[in-house]
């Protein structure tokens, strides 16, 4: 199976001037989850598709709980989460507080193994269109 990616047209600014260019970009498809997922395992095992998907779910408010308590969580092979918060930087300490906090999110860092399985992505072309980016204008 390979990648597929389309052509997308952007504006550049170069030493000032804006020039087109055109970059490739990831076509996404749909995106799978928890029952996909258990059913390619119970292809793959002798647990059936129900068994697997409740420990999937197990699994994902297990992991949530240790990330909003701060613990990030190693997934093996696949890499490992790390909680993560976004802050507005302050002139102080004392004025850093949970009000200075703006989000908190899950950074995910890949392992190894899983950084060189991605160098053996393969791509092709989805199709010929070309895509172009829908600038905002600024007022």
């Amino acid at each position: 199976m390979a990648i597929r990616y389309y052509r997308k047209k952007i504006k550049v600014n170069i030493n000032g001037q804006t020039v087109e260019k055109y970059i490739a970009d990831i076509q996404e498809e749909t995106v799978l989850g928890f029952e996909h997922l258990a059913e390619i395992i119970e292809n793959n095992s002798t647990m059936s598709r129900g068994d697997i998907a409740g420990v999937l779910l197990e699994a994902e408010n297990a992991i949530a709980t240790m990330l909003l308590n701060g613990h990030p969580f190693n997934f093996g092979a696949m890499g490992t989460y790390y909680p993560t918060i976004q802050a507005t930087a302050c002139d102080t300490p004392e004025e850093v507080t949970t009000k200075t906090i703006k989000r908190f999110y899950a950074l995910f860092k890949p392992s190894k193994f899983l950084k060189d399985k991605f160098k053996e992505a393969v791509f092709r072309l989805g199709d010929n269109k070309v895509r172009e980016v829908k600038y905002k204008r600024k007022d």
